[in-house]
């Protein structure tokens, strides 16, 4: 939380017991969801500050990238597995889809619910529109890690991690 206007930190929220705080998204009404991939926990983070568990168990096998599709419904990429979780807002699994590889780091949805995933370990990026099976898009990527969509040139900026480098993907 910071001030608008000065730019100083504002506050802070601890959540106790995390161990690896890895990526969050936050929703129109100002919910905060931050993966924990340390703890294998998705934790939540209202606007008045209150701090909960959002997600949990063995299904939530080393939760890293996080987003909010345009339904308002939270998805969650897994670094343990290929599982890309799709959850409603009070907390319900309402969908599991398969990516093409495991060890995911990043995710962006498109407007039209597409899903790009990067796999850091794999160094792929694989695409699930909706209703489909995933496919891979890109590869030869070293340790693709959380990546941002450029709309205006409908591509992929992915960072590599251990090569201090940048990738671009043009989308088609």
């Amino acid at each position: 939380m910071f001030d608008m206007a000065t730019g100083q930190p504002e506050g802070q929220h601890v959540i106790q017991g995390a161990q690896t705080l890895n990526d969050l998204e936050v929703a129109r009404d100002g919910t905060i969801y931050v993966t924990d991939t340390g703890t294998n926990k998705v934790h939540k983070i209202t606007p008045q500050g209150q701090v909960s568990t959002f997600a949990e168990g063995e299904r939530v096998n080393r939760p890293n990238g996080v987003a909010i599709d345009g339904e308002g419904t939270i998805v969650v990429v897994l670094i343990g597995t290929n599982d890309v979780l799709t959850y409603t807002p009070d907390g319900t699994l309402a969908k599991t889809e398969k990516s093409t590889d495991a060890g995911n780091d990043g995710l962006v949805i498109l407007a039209d619910g597409t899903k790009l995933i990067s796999s850091v370990q794999r160094g792929t990026v694989a695409r699930i529109r909706p209703n489909q099976a995933a496919e891979a898009i890109a590869d030869c990527i070293p340790t693709a890690a959380s990546m941002a969509y450029d709309s205006k040139r409908n591509q992929l900026v992915i960072p590599q991690n251990a090569q201090n480098a940048v990738t671009i993907v043009q989308l088609r």
